[in-house]
């Protein structure tokens, strides 16, 4: 039975495929597309300047040579009698002070650097602690990320304190402390 079932499905393939024409279709003639000349080219040439001789100009006065100041005499006669001392007097300039550094510019929103690390560091500690009370064995593994991603602000943060880039480190300091807040409370 399985037999002529598939004997049967054979001779149907085969007759199928054997009613199947592979003839091409064929092209019809089209005109041929006749392409126009193309157009003439005319150039028109360009009107050549007048070329005129610059005028002459009368001499030009001189011109001033800046002053030159005037040796001044020396005032006082010279001394013939006293002898000129051996050795040079040196002249030493007076003590230059110390140039102090310019202040820092900051906008008036921002604080000093000492006012602006302590804040820093205040938020720093406020994270520490914070994380310091979960108990990472029992947080999931999402939470256990999440506690991760906070000690690597924390890090981050004191790295750009010690760069003196308060603003970036009170960012990280922050986001560190928002994520410590938001495991505590969970």
């Amino acid at each position: 039975m399985k037999k002529a079932i598939l004997c049967v499905c054979m001779c149907g393939a085969l007759a199928s495929g054997a009613c199947a024409a592979a003839t091409a279709k064929a092209l019809t003639d089209r005109p041929t597309l006749e392409v126009p000349p193309p157009p003439p080219r005319v150039i028109e040439p360009t009107p050549q300047p007048e070329l005129s001789m610059p005028q002459p100009v009368g001499e030009l006065p001189p011109a001033a040579l800046p002053a030159r100041p005037k040796p001044t005499p020396n005032r006082e006669p010279p001394r013939a009698s006293e002898p000129k001392p051996e050795t040079p007097i040196v002249e030493t300039a007076p003590p230059v002070a110390p140039v102090a550094p310019p202040p820092q510019l900051r906008t008036p929103g921002t604080t000093d650097g000492a006012e602006a690390s302590r804040q820093v560091h205040d938020v720093l500690d406020r994270a520490n602690k914070t994380l310091g009370t979960i108990d990472y064995h029992r947080l999931t593994t999402a939470q256990r990320g999440q506690y991760d991603t906070a000690k690597n602000l924390i890090r981050q943060s004191a790295d750009a304190l010690k760069a003196s880039n308060f603003d970036i480190a009170r960012n990280l300091a922050n986001k560190a402390d928002q994520i410590a807040k938001e495991l505590q409370t969970r």
